[in-house]
């Protein structure tokens, strides 16, 4: 019983400190993608997410373009700098600039959100 209290008092107190890092708030959504303006896929060819969000796009005729990485230092750097001026750490990939924001990783609905907004 005293264990069950402990752990509740636990779960209570970080529900009221907000666990976890919080989100920064995102800047305003840019204009909508186009060929000059494309998504950018910050990723490597190797990498299975980084084609799943290009497959993902692709599928849906979003204009994109990859962001190679591996090959290109200054893609590394510029995909760095966009997420850090989010309040965003880009330790993996891939990483996405949509409409001036960034999303860490490929999630559809994260991603579908920053489209349609």
């Amino acid at each position: 019983m005293l264990l069950l209290r402990r752990q509740v008092l636990i779960v209570g107190l970080a529900l009221t400190l907000g666990c976890g890092a919080s989100r920064p708030r995102l800047p305003p959504a840019g204009p909508a993608p186009s060929e000059s303006d494309p998504v950018v896929v910050y990723g490597a060819p190797w990498c299975q997410h980084t084609r799943a969000a290009q497959n993902w796009l692709r599928a849906r005729n979003i204009p994109s373009r990859l962001a190679n990485v591996d090959d290109d230092p200054e893609a590394l750097v510029e995909m760095r700098t966009r997420a850090l001026a989010q309040g965003l750490e880009a330790r993996g990939i891939p990483v996405l600039s949509v409409r001036g924001r960034v999303l860490i990783g490929f999630d559809p609905a994260s991603l579908e959100a920053a489209l349609s907004d």
